[in-house]
């Protein structure tokens, strides 16, 4: 299949970053393997995009909907891990040729970078990334993220490409993310229901928590859940998230005309520490502790470190080092970097600081969040 040649604009290192994130379903077939015509389609609204003053950046999902068909699933459940990093395995570079053959009909060059949870929660090679996709921006070339499927794991996984867009804003100082799904925004109920009405726009103080969402695809591993969860994480920093759907014609270019999907609009008070949004965005969906009413008390007035003896319950997979939420009463209040894994947390939880060093063999310190690492939460 020939793609027409588009001629695109030279963009400057300076123009605005946009991060765009699509699902398996915007590049690959239901049944498996990659879709040219899909990929083609994408690539000529990010030539219109380009064109109009906007550098795209790319979060694309599919890599293991696109090696899957080559191999033969297991029979046995506790396989499916394996078979699908080998189907990531076989299929990233099945991805990322397409890619490749169609970006070259317009001029474009790509390159492409895999990452875990881990390279953005370890300081150097979140600066590794930032320096990389810089660099490639620098000189005209298209940054294509995707989790690196083929070694993640529970503790080191992003978890959704959802996440890892959200992640990916942050860390190019992107001033939008659009997230390309197949429901056309935000709807007040399933928007297959013919009485199912769409919200245009929604403030970022606005609450949408009540919403019942329909069920995510046979094929991706989010859903508008997982996408509402990124929203809440960009939005108070400033961020500007569209979603709408990749099944209507010119969908990035409509969204950005704001002729459909949702506009989740962010504050207009941008976050000027590079740490907080740091720690908001990298923070991991599945892993929380609740707090007691004295401990929330002690954080809201944000002069405190979390300690041990105000938790109550410990929740999720995480080692030491990830951020993590800390609730009160089902509300996340704060976020912040955990002194232990979630094994441990659990043996000192309620417990004095002075008892860690009997409990554990090895206490590495005697808060369980240290303030500088925490973030309060003022809008929840």
């Amino acid at each position: 299949m020939c793609f027409p040649k588009i001629n695109y604009i030279k963009i400057s290192y300076m123009k605005m970053r946009i991060v765009i994130k699509v699902g398996s379903l915007a590049v690959t077939d239901e049944k498996g393997g990659v879709s040219y015509s899909k990929i083609s389609a994408l690539i000529k609204e990010f030539v219109a995009l380009r064109n109009r003053g906007f550098f795209p950046i790319l979060v694309s999902s599919g890599a293991i909907n696109s090696g899957k068909k080559l191999l033969k699933q297991p029979e046995e459940k506790k396989m499916m891990i394996s078979f699908q990093q080998a189907s990531a395995a076989v299929g990233q570079p099945l991805l990322m040729k397409t890619y490749v053959d169609v970006l070259q009909e317009v001029g474009i060059s790509c390159g492409q970078i895999l990452v875990t949870h881990e390279d953005f929660k370890q300081r150097k090679r979140f600066l590794n990334i930032r320096n990389t996709i810089n660099c490639l921006i620098e000189n005209d070339i298209l940054p294509i993220v995707n989790e690196n499927d083929t070694v993640s794991f529970e503790e080191i996984s992003v978890g959704d490409n959802d996440q890892l867009a959200v992640m990916i804003t942050e860390v190019t100082d992107a001033e939008k993310l659009i997230l390309l799904t197949e429901a056309d925004g935000l709807f007040n109920k399933n928007p297959k229901d013919p009485d199912a009405k769409r919200f245009d726009e929604i403030d970022y103080k606005d609450d949408f928590s009540g919403i019942k969402f329909a069920a995510k695809t046979s094929v991706g591993r989010g859903g508008m859940d997982t996408k509402l969860k990124a929203v809440r994480k960009l939005t108070p920093n400033g961020i500007d998230v569209l979603i709408g759907s990749f099944l209507t014609p010119s969908p990035l270019v409509r969204l950005i005309e704001g002729k459909g999907g949702t506009l989740f609009k962010g504050n207009p008070e941008k976050l000027t520490s590079r740490k907080k949004t740091w720690l908001s965005t990298i923070v991991k969906n599945d892993a929380w502790c609740v707090v007691d009413q004295g401990c929330y008390e002690a954080i809201m007035k944000a002069t405190t470190s979390l300690l041990p003896v105000g938790i109550r319950k410990v929740h999720g997979v995480f080692k030491r080092g990830d951020v993590i939420q800390v609730k009160y009463k089902n509300k996340t209040i704060a976020v912040g970097i955990s002194e232990f894994d979630h094994k441990e947390l659990q043996i000192i939880k309620g417990k004095k600081s002075s008892d860690i060093s009997s409990l554990l063999e090895h206490g590495a310190s005697k808060v369980a969040i240290h303030k500088d690492n925490l973030l309060v939460k003022t809008d929840f």
